[in-house]
């Protein structure tokens, strides 16, 4: 029995000393931060585009939805905040505005990873707030002329 015992506190010990181990091996959360670029290469290579087809707007890239939206200030409390949350963690590709910083458009560039529902609902709250969005496939991006065009009157 004494053998049973003294077995049973040696693992217990064995355990705790695994446990603290792995303990202090594991990083506080802010040493698992890491720097990461704001765009793909496909995201910026259309980013130039946009610069060079549209030299007289402003062209910026990864723009929270919250920068640019916001509830009508009607709603209190937890209405206010499930409205927000609706769109409070999304991110815009581009947001293309006049020298005045008026905006024109939102611009989205699909890659395969976009689902259409999910689309349509992110156009929907865009639309919204009056917002314009405009939706280009990764793979077939507009040329530099095609994006002026879309913009020659504004």
């Amino acid at each position: 029995m004494i053998d049973w015992q003294a077995g049973g506190l040696v693992l217990i010990a064995l355990a705790a000393a695994a446990a603290a181990f792995l303990i202090a091996r594991r990083k506080p959360w802010l040493a698992r931060i890491e720097r990461k670029p704001i765009m793909t290469a496909n995201e910026a290579e259309f980013f130039q585009r946009l610069r060079k087809a549209l030299p007289s707007h402003h062209v910026f890239p990864q723009v929270a939805f919250a920068a640019v939206l916001t509830d009508d200030g009607k709603l209190t409390g937890k209405a206010r905040w499930s409205v927000r949350a609706k769109f409070d963690r999304k991110i815009a590709d581009f947001l293309i505005c006049d020298a005045a910083l008026n905006i024109l458009a939102i611009i989205e560039l699909d890659d395969r990873t976009h689902e259409a529902a999910a689309d349509r609902q992110r156009d929907a709250i865009t639309a919204a707030a009056g917002y314009r969005t405009l939706r280009f496939q990764a793979r077939n991006k507009p040329s530099i002329s095609e994006l002026a065009a879309l913009f020659s009157n504004q």
